[in-house]
């Protein structure tokens, strides 16, 4: 990438609507789109199946529900679920770090012939399991999103009780309360590295972490030691730490008024440990009657080390989800510390309104 250049484009025709409908099922909230459909005005529908026969329609609303697939898959392309980590951008690289980004060509690849569309089940068994890059996305104002893409699986299991087994099996295991089986599932991974030149910042997004990755560590590690090699001038911020942000967990709890708090796990100066979630999605737990009695009844003298929040957003629209969860061990270290966290945004503008909330409590 370090060559002048444009950006790589390809002869092959764009995807079609089935192929992006397709493609998003294996990554997108489908309560998430539907209430970004509503938004929009676009009939919801009940599922998958039903989207995809209403953006066949030629008429109606067909050719308005086929732009906005395009344009959310897009954004989900860089935003969805992401695991982050945060780091100070280098002093005195700007000017190269963006003349290199500017003229920025994208090598071919084993994911560049279908991209942004996923390999295929079979493709994906021999595809890299490196960082491989794929695409260099203006942001504007300087910003740029630099997207790998990876081969990554997890284990899918599933739980069937005795009397849910077939004759032939019960009598293979005779005697068993239940069986689990497990499927290796894998699946492509659309990591993203964002350099923001105007807030002097690096932020490491790991992408669908739920999905089983064991050490997200060390997967910020590999995607961003790639990116070194694709831009050496940010080599010393990959030789530096991480934002250690668990100071925001207690700082967005004990702000009022500062996002609808979903969970909590906490110690308290009496010596338990608890952990509570919220049942209903509008409401926050920290002014649920049982939980603010008992925060009151300890004088509010609790120690947070995981938080669920989400806020609803003005501008950019929309809603945006953090997760934070720290060791339990961490609560009694002088120096307690958190080098990533969670947040789950339909786009990227969103994604950036979740990183900094969290950076405003450092």
């Amino acid at each position: 990438m370090a060559g002048a250049g444009t950006q790589l484009k390809s002869n092959i025709p764009g995807p079609t609507t089935a192929d992006i409908i397709d493609a998003m099922r294996g990554r997108c909230s489908w309560p998430s789109l539907r209430g970004a459909l509503k938004k929009d005005n676009l009939p919801p529908g009940t599922g998958w199946a039903e989207l995809g026969g209403s953006a066949d329609d030629k008429l109606g609303n067909g050719p308005k529900l086929r732009q906005f697939l395009s344009k959310y898959f897009h954004e989900h392309i860089i935003a969805g679920e992401r695991y982050v980590q945060l780091y100070d951008l280098p002093d005195g690289v700007k000017t190269a770090l963006l003349k290199t980004l500017k003229a920025a060509t994208v090598p071919a690849s084993a994911f560049l012939g279908s991209y942004p569309l996923p390999l295929s089940s079979n493709s994906l068994l021999t595809a890299p399991s490196d960082p491989t890059l794929v695409e260099v996305r203006s942001l504007g104002n300087d910003d740029y999103a630099l997207v790998y893409c990876s081969v990554r699986s997890y284990d899918d299991r599933t739980k069937y009780e005795y009397n849910q087994l077939p004759s032939q099996v019960k009598q293979t295991y005779q005697g068993i309360d239940e069986l689990i089986t497990v499927r290796k599932v894998h699946f492509q991974a659309y990591d993203v590295v964002i350099v923001r030149t105007s807030l002097e910042r690096i932020e490491v997004c790991i992408d669908q972490p739920s999905k089983g990755i064991g050490n997200l560590a060390g997967v910020v590690l590999s995607v961003f030691g790639t990116m070194c090699n694709n831009l050496p001038v940010l080599k010393g911020a990959y030789e530096s730490l991480p934002y250690n942000v668990f100071s925001a967990i207690a700082g967005i709890y004990f702000t009022q008024g500062e996002g609808t708090v979903r969970a909590l796990s906490f110690r308290t100066l009496t010596g338990s440990r608890k952990r509570e979630k919220m049942i209903k999605s509008d409401d926050d737990l920290r002014s649920e009657k049982f939980h603010h009695a008992g925060a009151q009844a300890v004088d509010n003298q609790l120690k947070p080390f995981e938080l669920e929040v989400d806020w609803d957003s003005n501008v950019p629209p929309g809603k945006v989800e953090v997760a934070m969860k720290a060791s339990i061990r961490e609560v009694s270290n002088q120096d307690s510390q958190l080098a990533g966290f969670t947040v789950t945004a339909d786009s990227v503008s969103l994604i950036a309104v979740g990183i900094n909330k969290v950076i405003k409590y450092l």
